[in-house]
């Protein structure tokens, strides 16, 4: 020590904290990664799975409750980690009996092309009562892009995790995605997508939900010109199961002129093939994007309820109480959550209580199809039983 200057012990003292700041920093990323890292099976199997959802569901029917299966959501790994088990109360509370939520893909961490994730396995092995394994929902970059055809791309990815039988649901597919008021405030203009659904990519996607029986749902805003791709592609594969999301909203009624009760009417009794979420608006809800530049606002975006758009009442229209009535077999609860949203408990209770404004005044059997029985068999293939 006699031969060190000052400054040299300073020298030393500084060199000794940065490599225990660095040691330090090296534990805690690898604390981070094991914390997070990710299993690519399921503890149950699909059988034992699926009994305990129906257990679950039942038990909420012996409470003199309806229950409920999300059949459209998204879950990013921080809001597994910040809400969950927490909001597991709040699905009790409302009666959700299980949440159908994809996966978005993991960090990055060097790798090339789509980075696929499996947290959601991990929240099914962790809640297997409450949450069905699905896939990762096709709204990241690679998807958008219309890549393909590489073993790096979504849409490969895609195929071979489907053909292994571990999931439930393929998840969500932007096609046709208006910018939300949020993302239009903000120019997410990476989220205004235009994929054509009987592109090469739809195809795809549309033989897998044939070839394995496994649902998915597509976000396909009705545009006229949308409509005539999405018939060819219901007929051309009519043992996919098609859920369309958010029934009936409306956001450019001056290039959506043809989704009229009559037409959806066509739709629900030509192919069997189709159904429709009500993760959708309530009554007089503004969207902040509409127009042909974007820059208007249009106050009552979902054409479902009573009264002229800024005088909706929270009555369903006529025609379409009529068509929830007749075609309940083909509509399923959903709430939508994803990245950016208000807190999960929150936005389940707004959710909950749109959907059940929705089928007050349905039949009874119609609520029970639309509640859980419609996306049973969707997950199963078999009709509820109790």
């Amino acid at each position: 020590m006699h031969g060190l200057t000052r400054c040299g012990v300073f020298t030393v003292r500084a060199l000794a904290v940065a490599v225990a700041l660095a040691v330090t920093i090296s534990v805690v990323a690898v604390w981070a990664r094991v914390a997070h890292a990710q299993t690519d099976e399921l503890k149950l199997t699909r059988a034992v799975l699926e009994d305990r959802w129906r257990v679950r569901i039942q038990g909420f029917l012996d409470q003199g409750k309806l229950p409920l299966i999300d059949m459209e959501s998204s879950l990013e790994q921080a809001q597994v980690d910040e809400f969950v088990p927490g909001v597991l109360d709040t699905f009790d509370e409302l009666a959700i009996a299980v949440m159908v939520a994809d996966g978005y893909q993991r960090e990055k961490d060097g790798s090339q092309g789509y980075r696929w994730s499996n947290y959601i396995l991990d929240l099914v092995n962790a809640h297997p009562d409450a949450f069905a394994p699905v896939a990762n929902g096709g709204t990241n970059p690679n998807w958008l892009a219309e890549k393909g055809g590489k073993a790096k791309d979504f849409i490969d990815q895609m195929e071979a995790h489907i053909r292994t039988g571990t999931f439930a649901s393929m998840g969500e597919f932007d096609f046709l995605h208006y910018m939300s008021s949020s993302q239009c405030k903000n120019n997410r203009t990476d989220r205004d997508s235009s994929i054509p659904l009987n592109g090469e990519n739809g195809h795809r996607l549309f033989k897998l939900a044939a070839e394995t029986g496994v649902p998915f749902s597509i976000h396909l805003e009705p545009e006229d010109r949308a409509l005539d791709a999405l018939e060819e592609m219901l007929a051309s594969y009519p043992k996919a199961k098609v859920i369309i999301a958010h029934f009936g909203q409306i956001r450019h009624p001056e290039v959506q002129t043809r989704f009229t009760p009559a037409y959806v009417r066509h739709l629900l009794s030509t192919y069997p093939n189709l159904w429709y979420d009500l993760a959708t608006g309530e009554p007089n809800r503004t969207y902040k994007c509409a127009g042909a530049n974007n820059s208007d606002v249009l106050k009552g975006d979902t054409v479902l309820w009573k009264g002229s758009p800024g005088l909706q009442t929270a009555e369903l229209h006529p025609d379409y109480k009529d068509i929830l009535s007749t075609f309940s077999d083909r509509f399923v609860f959903a709430t939508d959550y994803g990245g950016g949203r208000k807190a999960l408990p929150a936005y389940l209770r707004e959710k909950h209580e749109n959907f059940m404004r929705i089928i007050k005044d349905l039949p009874i059997e119609a609520q029970h199809d639309i509640a859980y029985r419609n996306a049973w068999r969707l997950l199963t293939s078999r009709a509820w039983g109790g």
